[in-house]
């Protein structure tokens, strides 16, 4: 039977712009009805016109800002039947690790892991107990290794690689399916966003379309993935170099490609 069915609630966290905007399109087409969550509420109207115009799904549109309305987003969980929670939502912090403003990386940290750890508890206890459903973690290609100059981002997605294989562990006997997603580079605002600003790196090599990202994601956790890069550049390269060198050396080659 597979895990995405017509008429099942998903909620989507960051869903109004980007990789969780094209995760809320792709459910909507499969017959999901969908949470928008995100604190742009223009922009999640926009996508919620979008589903409306092409799908006969209901939506909910919740504008939220996880840093600062958690229980707000937890109080959704409680009154929807949530099969499939889309953990999207969060910021990265570019530059060196003692110039940067250390309430940055409290926020980034309350986002990436805090509301995300609260988020799964949340939905993970009601979907054990009906015995069906199922989390996707959308993390990075940093979660994978030590990125200087993106230290606490990379440490905050390697916190999600781990957590969410734990709980694949903990939940599938419960017939509850955990999929962490790695994107490599992709065209969004991140890169503008962690650089106050700056544009994407040009020379960036693999740089992939979120609605490419987000399909790709969804058929891995149809078909029962439990880590899916996506991108065969993305799994190739970096993967192999994670075989290839330790960490250490690993580290060192991230310090000076990202100075």
């Amino acid at each position: 039977m597979p895990k995405l069915q017509k008429g099942q609630w998903a909620l989507v966290t960051g869903a109004s712009s980007g990789i969780g905007e094209h995760f809320a399109y792709g459910l909507a087409e499969r017959g999901l009805h969908v949470v928008l969550l995100g604190r742009d509420e223009a922009a999640l109207q926009r996508v919620a016109t979008h589903i409306k115009a092409r799908y006969g799904v209901q939506l909910e549109v919740v504008r939220c800002d996880l840093t600062r309305e958690l229980e707000k987003a937890i109080g959704i969980l409680q009154d929807f039947d949530i099969d499939l929670l889309v953990n999207n939502a969060g910021i990265g912090v570019y530059g060196k690790f003692l110039e940067r403003e250390l309430f940055r990386y409290r926020e980034m940290i309350e986002l990436n892991v805090t509301a995300l750890t609260e988020l799964t508890f949340q939905a993970g206890r009601r979907m054990v107990e009906k015995r069906r459903g199922g989390v996707i973690n959308v993390g990075s290609l940093a979660g994978f290794f030590p990125v200087a100059n993106f230290a606490v981002y990379a440490a905050t997605k390697a916190y999600v690689y781990s957590l969410s294989l734990s709980l694949w562990a903990e939940w599938k006997r419960h017939n509850v399916h955990v999929l962490y997603v790695a994107p490599g580079p992709t065209r969004t605002q991140f890169f503008e966003r962690s650089r106050d600003g700056l544009q994407r790196p040009k020379d960036y090599p693999g740089v992939m379309e979120p609605e490419v990202v987000a399909r790709e994601s969804l058929a891995a956790y149809e078909r029962d993935k439990v880590v899916y890069v996506p991108g065969w550049k993305n799994r190739f390269g970096p993967l192999v170099a994670r075989r290839l060198f330790p960490d250490w050396v690993m580290a060192q080659f991230l310090e000076k490609y990202y100075r």
